[in-house]
């Protein structure tokens, strides 16, 4: 449900006096913050998605690097795609050679993905490049348009299992990500980095961290 008008700043104030709308108008409401084109094309995309999502074995891997080819917005070579890998918004998703993604990962490219090659993701990983805007108490947040923010991945990156990388960052070239944490700010090159919110324990070149 993370869409965004790109060309149009978004006003948050709200009528409190239609704060209580039944579902059905508040749904209506929120879809007028969406673009058509984009309904669309993200019904085509899950459809598609679906139809080989849970293909077992090497024609799986076949099938869903095909269907890649379709939708991202760029792919170079072969992509290892395991099965029940989300993605959203693949239109705006760039993936370089050798790529590979394990199982239950989650990847919404909203505001932009970017991914550079030889970049392996673990399993049940979360990857999305929109905000939702937390300040004030109205409107609700859900019914606020995500703000785009863009997420760089560059090459030789691995991500490892249950990490969050959250929107704006870049996982620079060689960045180690370890299971569990919570990426907020961008990496350094070939840094290793754990924790939540994550911060540098070492250098795969094997410079001292800092302090």
């Amino acid at each position: 449900c993370d869409n965004v008008d790109f060309n149009k700043e978004k006003d948050f104030t709200v009528d409190k006096g239609n704060v209580d709308k039944s579902n059905l108008d508040f749904l209506v409401e929120k879809f007028k913050t969406w673009k058509f084109s984009d309904l669309i094309w993200l019904q085509w995309e899950s459809l598609l998605l679906w139809l080989f999502n849970f293909f077992p074995a090497l024609p799986g891997f076949v099938f869903r690097n095909f269907i890649g080819f379709c939708l991202f917005k760029e792919k170079k070579g072969f992509s290892w795609i395991q099965t029940n890998v989300i993605f959203v918004h693949t239109n705006r998703l760039k993936v370089g050679s050798h790529f590979g993604v394990n199982s239950g990962t989650y990847i919404n490219a909203v505001g932009t993905i970017e991914i550079g090659d030889y970049v392996l993701i673990g399993s049940n990983v979360t990857i999305s490049s929109g905000k939702h805007p937390i300040d004030g108490v109205l409107p609700p947040i859900y019914a606020r348009p995500s703000i785009p923010s863009k997420i760089i991945i560059e090459d030789d990156v691995w991500i490892g299992a249950g990490a969050v990388i959250m929107p704006g960052v870049n996982l620079k070239k060689g960045t180690v990500v370890g299971a569990n944490s919570v990426v907020t700010k961008s990496t350094e090159p070939y840094s290793i980095v754990v924790g939540a919110p994550a911060r540098i324990i070492s250098y795969r070149d094997k410079r001292n961290p800092k302090n």
